[in-house]
């Protein structure tokens, strides 16, 4: 062996832990038509858009809107249509002003926006809730449908928030107070003003853990005014205005023109948002910007934020798992992106980005992602959807921390875990390689592995520190 061989295996052997890419998506092969759902609509409707929920168990809700008519498709783990849902899988809601559904508990909730007299028989924003199996469960509201006179006539006036208790926060329009609603659908007269939450900013996007409420202002789509308050205290809040922050300003000057195409939140007091920018002469670009307890997060990225390259735009992004995913697009090809839960960007399968072959949606959940499409048919049109899924395992190991780089794990695995160097570890869990969590306890001495079947999982250990480690094991 030369002398230029053996420095070259050398750094090989060193630095190996490094080479590895620090995140693996292949195909689930296992889903839908190898790793893909499809299905077509009317040929002469346009869809106008989709989206995905995914349930406890794993099981997908796809709600699609199209020109005339609003639809919801329920899908099993495996990807295939649920026949016991709706009509052998669709539930089609009819002509109506249909602006999204949100899930409480085993119950699925389908609102409306207001509509014209000569569309349809819902003149006003109505919210229905359906059992799992797509009927009306006529113990919620007025046998199964909750009137919402609303004073607006834009048709996305209307948000319902599933709170923790499985009450209900609904915001009918811009010039009235939200309102709170027992998980039944009667108004919680006992709570705030006869029921009305008297509080400025409107249209909430979610509940942390901690009970708090974020809100986002989505009266312009700027969208830039978020808020974030307590119900039990409605007058302790704290307002965070982007449009005072570095993240909407270039060079330190205002940018002006701004959409919000996303905005989400995670259960530990995180709200992110995805911003496209178009201010001629400047190239187009997008950012992801990145909130916590109220404030710009700038641990993130050192700045709270980050930007995508000149004319790429972020259609979407996910969190999970102190991991992030951006979808993008450049011309006409869609990728994937990763950052840490620091902005550090991450290379998939030891790229700089996952190229994909459509996109306009991402979800994460556990250990795989779901890419939610719309694409053209034979003829261009816009009658067909995708769903497309991708098994993710996070193998990043800290480098910098050797209580994670000494951990060993006996493998193949026998009745019970065995793992030497893990006694700071907080949670041990099992998932299998769709991404199901398998088994979780809080040492791996009680976690009895003598029931797997044979295969491949993945092994996630937690740590007090916040860091994880996770490795691939098999049980012969």
């Amino acid at each position: 062996m030369t002398d230029m061989k053996r420095f070259t295996f050398f750094l090989l052997a060193l630095c190996g832990i490094q080479i590895f890419p620090q995140i693996t998506i292949t195909k689930d092969f296992t889903f839908g038509n190898n790793s893909i759902f499809e299905t077509s609509f009317d040929p002469n409707q346009t869809i106008l858009s989709n989206n995905t929920i995914i349930l406890p168990d794993h099981s997908i809700l796809q709600i699609v809107s199209v020109i005339n008519n609003d639809y919801i498709l329920k899908l099993s783990p495996s990807g295939n249509l649920d026949p016991g849902f709706g009509n052998n899988g669709r539930l089609a809601l009819g002509v109506n002003n249909f602006v999204n559904a949100v899930v409480q508990g085993d119950k699925i909730i389908v609102y409306f926006g207001p509509k014209s007299l000569d569309h349809s028989n819902y003149l006003d924003s109505k919210i229905v809730r359906l059992h799992s199996n797509g009927s009306l469960d006529i113990t919620f509201g007025n046998n199964g449908v909750l009137n919402e006179i609303t004073e607006s006539t834009h048709p996305q006036a209307l948000s319902v928030l599933v709170l923790q208790d499985l009450s209900l926060v609904v915001t009918n329009s811009a010039e009235t107070y939200p309102k709170k609603f027992t998980m039944n659908g009667e108004l919680d007269t006992s709570f705030g003003n006869n029921g009305e939450i008297n509080y400025s900013y409107h249209f909430p996007i979610g509940q942390f853990s901690n009970g708090k409420i974020a809100t986002c202002n989505v009266n312009s789509l700027s969208s830039s005014l978020f808020s974030f308050f307590d119900l039990n205290s409605l007058s302790s809040n704290t307002v965070l205005d982007l449009n005072n922050y570095s993240c909407h300003q270039n060079n330190g000057f205002p940018i002006q023109n701004k959409t919000n195409n996303s905005t989400r939140i995670t259960s530990d007091g995180m709200a992110y948002s995805v911003f496209e920018y178009q201010n001629y002469p400047l190239p187009d670009f997008s950012r992801l910007i990145v909130m916590r307890d109220g404030q710009l997060d700038s641990s993130f990225n050192g700045a709270g934020f980050i930007t995508s390259q000149n004319d790429e735009q972020f259609l979407d992004a996910s969190s999970a798992n102190s991991l992030f995913l951006t979808l993008n697009q450049k011309a006409n090809q869609q990728s994937l992106t990763a950052y840490s839960a620091s902005g550090v960007s991450l290379k998939i399968n030891n790229q700089s980005e996952f190229s994909l072959s459509s996109g306009n949606e991402i979800e994460m959940k556990d250990n795989y992602i779901l890419v939610n499409s719309i694409v053209p048919d034979a003829n261009q049109n816009l009658v067909k959807m995708k769903i497309e899924k991708f098994i993710m395992v996070d193998e990043r190991l800290s480098v910098a921390n050797n209580s994670l780089k000494n951990i060993t794990v006996e493998n193949p695995v026998k009745d019970f875990l065995r793992i030497s160097n893990a006694e700071n570890a907080d949670r041990f869990e099992i998932y299998d390689m769709q991404g199901r969590m398998i088994l979780a306890c809080k040492t791996p001495e009680n976690m009895n592995t003598a029931n797997l079947t044979k295969g491949l999982y993945l092994l996630k250990i937690y740590f007090k520190s916040g860091e994880h480690f996770s490795q691939k094991i098999i049980k012969n």
